[in-house]
């Protein structure tokens, strides 16, 4: 399989008839769990993944690879329908490769604090509290910074680490602002019992070699794919069509297995039908999961018969309930010296980048166009944006709301060249709004019709105004600490409707997509649900969903650590199920 030592992809014509356990979809849930279920070399497990393997040096590059707008070759690209708030369409990104979106995303490692997954537990989903995943945060977790008892461990295989200094001026602005508005610094953002309020220095996947660290690359490298390749089998390019259910006497629905489609053959259009012994587990994504489910006839009832899809099983919740956090930039001018702006109007600069990178894996191809958070629950501030509660007792633990400043624009349109950019994105860590994810066909190539409905519930406003407010009083604070700083994409006004109009045009998605496959009962007031405590899909046997789409509703931090968290706990729950069979 691998003359020359490449790494040991199969194509669809090369796969065996059966496998114990497939797993449709290698992002990055998908290769933690076919580490974890591969481990037994008794246990034959199958990774399907529509893109390419798509690894490169630039695809190791932390800056490079995060221009994943311009890189078609490991993402999937998807115009959402327009925006009835916005009055425009915005372009959604995935991750199309093995390792999904953890190779093209920014790297960021964060775990949000106890009390989101508290509350998960206490909406009543078993198992599914802080003290149940934080045993999963840690198991992958590799801290180059060194274990810290109940925060950090050092011996898992999925690094992380911080910057050693900040690369541009304005974040060292940015922190000392925030101190001046009495939001503290915090010296471990992934800590369990920082206050909910607050800023630091963010964490990143990225390696002691300094190239970025994807689940691909931690969880199937080479080396462990050509060890276990007897029973793991890796497949590439190659799409599942459907899931095999069958239908038992008593009404009752069993996933037998998987129809594929092969973009690696010569005839694209040969199906494959794979057995799955023991269970199939979806990790497709947000996009993908719900996709598959609704082609193997398990969603909506009226939307599958619209596309002339058999009915097996109505289940309203799949698709629906999409959550994303939605983001605000304003942005300033600052000098061009300070901007990463000036890699690509400085060639000399970008070649001085570039040799500190190669020689000594440090500089702006590290990717450090952000490296703090900010962030609070709106409640804390008064009417012009400023802190003035934080030295009190308050009863909400956690942040509605994080601003990013970024050393370019965090504005998703066309910017200036002419001068230095330094942003602030405001971003809506609990959102209100909801939307859905749709076939356009019953043909699974077909795009899909994807409405983020964003800012379609009201509530949503307000603590985007706030947001607002605290950027610019942090722009001000900057200022007055004599930072040249000067307005570029601000909003005309303080005003509410100044504010509410800035927030209708400059606006962007942050590609965190979730929620389409909640967990939660089948009949749950809040939306509905698609899978069981245990991932199972409800009431259909031996078919599970593990990725960002399970999540009840969106958790207020970077979703790329929950997401292997999640993988983590599934692979438990499958090998104990099937450690369960031989007792």
């Amino acid at each position: 399989m691998w003359p020359f030592s490449t790494y040991p992809e199969l194509t669809a014509n090369q796969l065996s008839e059966e496998y114990d356990f497939i797993i449709v979809g290698g992002g990055t849930a998908g290769c933690v769990l076919a580490n974890r279920l591969s481990a037994d070399p008794a246990v034959k497990v199958l990774l399907l993944e529509r893109g390419p393997r798509a690894d490169s040096w630039a695809a190791r590059v932390p800056l490079f690879s995060s221009d994943f707008a311009s890189d078609g070759s490991r993402t999937l690209r998807v115009a959402s329908k327009e925006q009835n708030q916005l009055g425009r369409s915005l372009l959604l990104f995935t991750g199309r490769a093995l390792g999904g979106t953890s190779r093209i995303n920014q790297m960021l490692y964060t775990r949000g604090l106890p009390a989101e997954y508290d509350a998960w537990s206490e909406a009543g989903r078993k198992g599914w509290s802080w003290a149940d995943l934080r045993p999963y945060f840690l198991r992958s977790e590799r801290s180059l910074s060194g274990a810290v008892a109940d925060v950090h461990n050092a011996q898992g295989e999925w690094m992380n680490r911080t910057f050693g200094r900040f690369y541009f001026p304005g974040f060292e602005q940015a922190i000392t602002a925030a101190e001046d508005l009495d939001l503290p610094y915090i010296d471990d953002l992934n800590s369990p019992t920082h206050p909910p309020f607050g800023c630091g220095r963010l964490h990143f996947t990225i390696d002691e070699r300094a190239k970025r660290n994807s689940t691909y690359h931690a969880f199937l490298p080479e080396a462990l794919a050509r060890q276990r390749a007897q029973n793991l089998h890796i497949c590439t390019n190659t799409l599942v069509e459907k899931i095999d259910i069958e239908r038992l006497e008593g009404n009752g629905l069993v996933a037998r297995g998987v129809t594929l489609l092969s973009s690696g053959d010569k005839n694209p259009e040969r199906r494959y039908h794979i057995r799955a012994r023991r269970e199939i587990v979806l990790s497709a994504g947000p996009f993908g999961s719900p996709q598959t489910l609704m082609l193997s006839g398990i969603g909506p009832s009226g939307h599958l018969q619209e596309h002339g899809i058999p009915v097996l099983k109505d289940l309203p919740a799949v698709g629906s309930n999409l959550q994303d956090h939605f983001a605000v930039s304003t942005g300033f001018f600052v000098p061009m010296r300070d901007s990463l702006l000036s890699l690509q109007t400085n060639p000399w600069r970008f070649l001085k980048e570039l040799f500190k990178y190669l020689i000594w894996g440090t500089g702006w191809l590290l990717g450090p166009v952000l490296q703090l958070a900010i962030f609070t629950h709106t409640r804390l501030l008064d009417e012009s944006g400023r802190p003035t509660r934080t030295d009190k007792a308050f009863a909400q633990d956690l942040p509605d709301i994080e601003i990013m400043p970024m050393a370019y624009s965090s504005h998703d349109g066309i910017v200036p060249r002419t001068r230095g950019l330094f942003s602030f994105l405001s971003v809506l860590l609990h959102p209100r709004s909801k939307g859905s994810v749709r076939l356009s066909s019953p043909d699974p190539r077909a795009p899909l019709v994807v409405d983020p409905r964003y800012l379609s519930n009201a509530e949503d406003m307000a603590p985007l105004r706030a947001s607002l407010k605290l950027s610019l009083r942090l722009r001000d604070q900057m200022r007055e600490r004599g930072y040249t700083m000067d307005d570029w994409l601000v909003p005309a006004s303080e005003s509410d409707s100044d504010l509410d109009a800035f927030i209708r045009t400059s606006n962007r998605t942050t590609y965190h997509y979730s929620s389409t496959c909640r967990m939660a009962p089948e009949d749950d007031t809040d939306g509905g649900g698609v899978v069981d405590d245990e991932l199972n899909v409800h009431r259909v046997g031996h078919l599970r969903v593990a990725d960002t789409s399970i999540f009840p509703w969106i958790p207020g931090t970077h979703l790329q650590a929950p997401a292997v968290a999640v993988a983590e706990k599934c692979a438990d729950m499958m090998l104990t199920s099937l450690n369960s069979l031989y007792r």
